[in-house]
């Protein structure tokens, strides 16, 4: 007869899980009790990304708006989207065209589940302001997916896999925002597969955001990558390396003033700026104003300025942007954010 011994061994190193042996096969608790539960909810904020000279590389989470996303593990071998929440309207729930659809696959496929889900996202983040709202909704299902299916990915596994809700939204895996969202902070964003580093932004940084009140255009994002030639001169690729390295520098040290240097773009900014009524008007007396650097924010409208808030004063920037696009005639909105945490596990059970 076959005996099975169960011995229960004592927590070893600092650290480490009580391990269930059966004839000779260890069973880490910790997982076990994890594998059990069925609903997870987590949170990952806004994002503005590029910040000029960081086309497709650097974002920054701001602490303004947040989605949250409600997974439950259900019986059927199907994903099924609910959106809510005030920005919710409009917002499509069809798996391949919801930025929370693609990364859940991916991670279900990973993890060889056999069941479904259930997705509720709670929408807050406002979407065609160039935001992040998107990359919002892919970072928080992704951190709870691979949450509640004990999956233990690496940072840049798990911004590789929420580059992929960006792919069904904007048409291309950019995975500037939702890396923000995910790890929270100043993100530089390089190589295939995707490699990232998260740095703490400095002390007295604040995020001014002004919004031109124009008529929203679904697939924006798509439409402003496309004004984008696909070849630039070489002159304008050296201007944007010299700018980048001067603003991951900058990040690095703490120098808000210098961070501002390399908020100026050869690449994507002189084809979008002719979106933005204004834009040129608005930046310049943004700098007038005092703010350190003045950017589109990701695919636009919103224009982002980042002010040392130690020296000057957020307030008198955004009403010097507000009153730019006034002269133009156009109407805007105006807040002021600083940088936010990582997405975070809300609830597990």
């Amino acid at each position: 007869m076959n005996e099975h011994v169960f011995r229960f061994s004592p927590r070893g190193s600092k650290g480490t899980s009580p391990l269930l042996s059966v004839s000779g096969f260890a069973i880490n608790l910790d997982r076990a009790m994890n594998a059990i539960r069925t609903r997870a909810v987590g949170r990952a904020f806004c994002s503005t990304a590029n910040l000029g000279a960081g086309f497709d590389v650097f974002g920054l989470a701001l602490n303004r708006y947040s989605d949250t996303v409600n997974v439950r593990i259900t019986s059927r071998k199907k994903i099924r989207i609910v959106v809510r929440g005030p920005e919710g309207r409009n917002i499509p729930v069809e798996v391949r065209k919801n930025s929370a659809g693609p990364p859940a696959e991916e991670l279900a496929r990973k993890a060889r589940l056999k069941k479904g889900f259930e997705i509720i996202v709670e929408k807050r983040v406002p979407h065609g302001l160039g935001l992040g709202s998107s990359g919002a909704t892919a970072a928080a299902c992704t951190m709870v997916v691979n949450a509640l299916l004990d999956l233990g990915l690496s940072n840049d596994e798990l911004v590789q896999i929420a580059s992929l809700g960006e792919k069904a939204v904007a048409g291309t895996p950019h995975a500037d925002n939702v890396a923000a969202s995910l790890l929270g902070g100043f993100v530089i964003v390089y190589d295939w597969p995707i490699r990232t580093i998260s740095l703490k932004p400095p002390h007295g940084l604040a995020v001014v955001v002004t919004t031109p009140q124009l008529p929203v255009q679904f697939g924006k994002t798509r439409k402003a990558r496309k004004v984008i030639p696909e070849k630039i001169p070489v002159k304008n690729a050296v201007l944007n390396l010299g700018r980048a390295s001067v603003m991951a520098a900058a990040f690095a040290q703490g120098d808000i003033r210098l961070i501002g240097a390399g908020m100026e773009d050869q690449i994507a900014e002189p084809y979008r700026k002719d979106l933005i009524p204004g834009y040129d008007d608005v930046r310049r007396m943004g700098l007038e104003a005092g703010a350190s650097g003045v950017s589109i924010s990701g695919a636009g409208p919103s224009l982002v300025a980042l002010v040392d808030e130690d020296n000057r004063k957020p307030r008198l920037v955004a009403q010097a942007m507000g009153r730019a696009f006034a002269q133009n005639n156009v109407r805007s909105t105006s807040f002021v954010a600083r940088p936010a945490q990582g997405a975070s596990i809300v609830k597990k059970e």
